[in-house]
Order: structure tokens, then sequence, then C-alpha cells
């Protein structure tokens, strides 16, 4: 009977189980040797192999990427394919990534024994806001998170009268948070009210909101309380005035008139 011959793939099958089971071993030994600290020797053992090529990055896979790109995360991570997996400290990479003004969270993640998974979740703006410095994107919790670099994407509400004294800092956050609330409230599909719609949203000396539509940028005065239901009550508002062709001639609205009514001035009538 004449021996049977093995095939590449069994070898290849073969030598992948050998290699498993050879990293599985080690970094048992590892995690014992520490555990136990007998004679120092995991701690040998462990910053020997901590400048072994055997776990010398090979491959980074980066995700999530829409407005950064690969390129800019790989270098704010600080690595590169000469770093060794075992003594990289994936917190320290995990928190300069996240200092980075597009990256609302990041996680990054072993794959023994060569690999790497760095995975982004990017800040997403809805408007933008107007400080001393500039614009600057905003999300939806109110953190302002990057100058506006023209020609980068500008099609958002502009948030006015909220900037301090200096800088990026912003004086009036429940201002900045009331805005933020009505564009929520427009960014829900509303035909009559679309967030994309909206202009500028100012906040006043007082704390009131005076919003102005792109269509016609006449004043609406929202107050500062009640927001969805000012929201909702000014399209109802903005379809009888498009419906019985009056929105061309309107002068202002104020939904802060009383309680349970609105104000509509038109041009020429006082």
């Amino acid at each position: 009977m004449r021996p049977r011959k093995t095939t590449r793939a069994n070898h290849y099958r073969s030598r992948m189980t050998e290699s498993r089971h050879s990293v599985m071993a080690v970094v048992a030994f590892i995690i014992l040797g520490i555990g136990l600290g007998v004679g120092g020797v995991g701690f040998i053992v462990y910053k020997g192999l901590s400048r072994s090529d055997f776990f010398q990055l090979t491959a980074i896979r980066i995700e999530g990427c829409r407005r950064v790109s690969k390129n800019q995360v790989l270098e704010w991570s600080g690595i590169d394919i000469r770093t060794n997996l075992l003594a990289m400290d994936v917190d320290k990479v995990r928190r300069r990534l996240e200092e980075q003004a597009w990256v609302e969270k990041a996680t990054v993640e072993r794959q023994w024994p060569n690999r790497l998974q760095i995975t982004v979740r990017e800040r997403k703006p809805v408007a933008l806001v107007n400080l001393r410095d500039g614009l600057h994107y905003v999300d939806k919790n109110g953190s302002v998170f990057a100058v506006v670099q023209p020609p980068e994407d500008m099609d958002f509400p502009v948030i006015s009268g909220v900037a301090g004294k200096s800088g990026a800092e912003v004086a009036d956050l429940e201002g900045l948070q009331g805005a933020l609330r009505f564009i929520a409230y427009a960014g829900r599909g509303n035909a009559i009210l679309p967030k994309q719609n909206i202009s500028q949203l100012q906040v006043a000396a007082d704390g009131d909101l005076v919003l102005f539509l792109a269509d016609k940028p006449f004043p609406i005065y929202l107050g500062k309380e009640e927001m969805m239901t000012k929201y909702h009550r000014l399209a109802r508002v903005l379809h009888w005035l498009y419906t019985h062709k009056k929105f061309d001639s309107t002068a202002f609205i104020r939904m802060d008139y009383l309680d349970d009514k609105v104000l509509v001035s038109s041009a020429g009538n006082g």
C-alpha cells in the first residue's frame, strides 16, 4: 500500500493550525508568567516578545471614515506597520483619536498575532454656530467641534447670538440648546417647514429665538419656551399662508404673542 500524498491545502491548514497553537501557547505563557511573577520570568518574556517581529503589525484595518480619510486616522493614531501589537497601548491610541475634532468615538482592537482593527464614529454636524473666530460646526448635543473651512459643506442652519467674548467660546448654552431643539423638530420630515428652509436662528439678548427662513427672511419671533408646540403651530400657519397666497406679503410672525394665538403682520398693514 503506497503512502497517501499530502496536498498543498492540507499542508497549509496544518501550518495554520500549528501557528494558532503557537500563538495561544505564547500568550498563555505570558499571562501565566506575569500572573505568577515567578522570579520575574513573565516580565522578561513579555519584554522580549514586545520587541519580537512575531507580533509586529502587518495589517491595519480602518473603518467608519466619511468626513476624515483613513490616512488621517492612521496619522493621528501614531502607529505603523513597525509597531509591536503586544507592546501597543490601545487605550492611548483610542484617546489620541478621540482628541481629534471630527472623531466622536474610536475603538481599537488587537487581532492576534499581527493585525489591528480601528473603527471611528464621526461627529455629525446639524448646524453652524457663529462665534468670535468664525463659523463652527455643532452637533445635536451642542458640542462645537470644528471651524468651517470653505469650501467645506456649509448647507446648514446658522445659529447666531450665542458667542462669548473670544474665540470659540459659547456664552449662551441655553439659547444654543433651544435653537438645536427647533432644528431637530424641523429635521423630522415636515414638508411645510423642513430643516433645509431654516436659514438662521438668532438668539436675542433676552434669550428669545428669532427664526429667518431661506425662501423669505422675515423675522419669526419664537420666544424661548415650548419649541415643539411652536414648531408645529408655525408649520400650520405657514401652510395657511402658502395656500392663501399670503406668504409673500408677510412682514413678521409672532409665535410668542399670546399663549394660544399667533400674530401675523402683512407688509403695508401697520
